[in-house]
């Protein structure tokens, strides 16, 4: 496993550092400083990937490498860059999807506006008994209070 970056807390400020790239970012909230970092990560690959498609294109002219390693790098940038960001969370035991909020139109159909949407649907039961009433529980059922 190798750690790519890590989050902590130092009198109230947050920090994010990622020593690969020499990254540092610093706010007042975690989600402030997740969503910077995620940017200039995101920035800082797609800079590479292109400078890589660059190197390849001139090694091509040169004869030291071929057309396929081009496409291979394109590619690699296509499916990095061009995909919405999709990941799975997990919260306690429950596991939900999440799509970037690039995918506005998922978020407001499949997902009910929510950023995230669980995995598991518990409503889905055998016997179709999802918030049915119990005998012997609830109005009309001679309990009293």
């Amino acid at each position: 496993m190798e750690i790519i970056g890590k989050l902590t807390e130092d009198n109230g400020r947050i920090e994010f550092r990622c020593e690969r790239s020499g990254l540092v970012v610093r706010g007042d909230y975690p989600e402030w400083v997740l969503a910077a970092a995620a940017e200039m990560m995101a920035a800082i690959a797609e800079k590479e990937i292109e400078g890589k498609i660059e190197e390849l294109s001139a090694l091509v002219e040169f004869g030291e490498a071929t057309e396929t390693a081009i496409d291979g790098a394109r590619w690699e940038h296509k499916s990095r860059f061009e995909i919405v960001p999709q990941c799975t969370v997990t919260m306690g035991s429950t596991e939900y999807r999440w799509v970037a909020p690039d995918a506005e139109a998922v978020r407001v159909g499949e997902f009910d506006g929510h950023p995230v949407k669980r995995v598991h649907n518990m409503a889905l039961t055998r016997n179709d008994s999802f918030l049915a009433n119990e005998p012997g529980v609830g109005p009309g059922s001679g309990e009293t209070s």
